[in-house]
């Protein structure tokens, strides 16, 4: 067990008391043993804590890292804290909601040792499941594409168009991401961002077996994805800039906020990188009434049949 690589699950924990033994036995159930577990509870309002350190004394064999925080420091800056401690030459990201496979770091480990320098993450589907662990029907990755065709690729555009890896899917190389500076703190989620950093000029590799679980449920980050605002949009996509389908995408963001009168102070971000293109842009910048966009963009759309 010596010679095997290392894998460090970097564990995060808010106020997810009801799953948090299922998610660590997981971890603790890999067939694949060469790993150490870093948690980070930040800051939760339930029993978290009590039921981490619970676990934590039931298994004094495993290689554990613990942190508290006394204030919410959200995703990024924890993932950061706990790349730092880690000492894995691969990263596992688990939500103390989600659950693994037995066989995902024999599974993955084995693929990444045979990858190519480029090939820097592995991943793969998910099941679905709910607050009792049952089965949905559907997939993660089918909830988000209409077509089930990958492989192993550069997956730079497809990620531009929509962010369909689950995250505690990903094996990821510890190097890779650290040549990336780790996440972007000024973000409030972590997934997307680094999938789309990670892919500008590396390859990911999938594989057709299904390695983990998501859970959905009212408190998870799959359910608050509606509410991001235009910032952290903006913030994720404008380091692509110069990439020709960058503008459509982060208007098509801006365009859906002003139509729901959610428009912020932030949106002057976007028109600060790219001039104002029509009329109908100018309305937004502005922040004007959105029926007069409405019947701007009919008239647009007239004129030009």
């Amino acid at each position: 067990m010596e010679n095997l690589p290392l894998v460090s699950v970097l564990c995060l924990c808010y106020n997810q008391e009801k799953f948090i033994t299922e998610s660590l036995e997981s971890i603790k159930s890999q067939s694949y043993k060469s790993f150490e577990i870093l948690i980070c509870d930040d800051s939760s309002k339930d029993g978290s804590v009590a039921i981490i350190e619970s676990w934590i004394q039931k298994n004094p064999d495993l290689k554990i890292i613990f942190i508290k925080h006394q204030q919410n420091k959200g995703i990024t800056k924890t993932l950061n804290e706990l790349l730092q401690l880690s000492s894995g030459k691969y990263i596992q990201l688990l939500a103390l909601d989600d659950i693994l496979m037995p066989d995902k770091f024999e599974n993955h480990v084995k693929i990444l040792e045979n990858s190519l320098d480029n090939e820097v993450m592995v991943f793969s589907d998910a099941h679905l499941i709910d607050d009792d662990s049952m089965l949905y029907q559907n997939k993660f990755i089918a909830r988000h594409m209409n077509y089930l065709s990958l492989k192993s690729e550069n997956y730079f555009e497809k990620l531009l168009t929509v962010n369909f890896i689950p995250a505690m899917s990903a094996l990821i190389k510890k190097q890779a991401i650290e040549n990336l500076g780790g996440w972007d703190e000024d973000l409030s989620y972590e997934d997307h961002d680094m999938w789309l950093r990670l892919s500008k000029e590396n390859n990911f590799i999938f594989s057709n077996q299904i390695s983990c679980s998501y859970r959905l449920h009212a408190n998870n980050s799959h359910k608050k994805r509606s509410v991001i605002n235009e910032s952290a949009i903006f913030k994720t996509f404008i380091k692509h800039k110069e990439n020709g389908n960058v503008r459509d995408l982060i208007f098509k963001n801006l365009e859906s906020i002003y139509l729901q009168n959610a428009l912020s102070d932030e949106h002057q971000l976007f028109f600060s990188h790219y001039p104002v293109k029509s009329f109908p842009e100018w309305l937004i910048k502005n922040n004007f009434n959105t029926t007069l966009y409405r019947i701007t963009k009919k008239i647009k759309k007239i004129i030009n049949l």
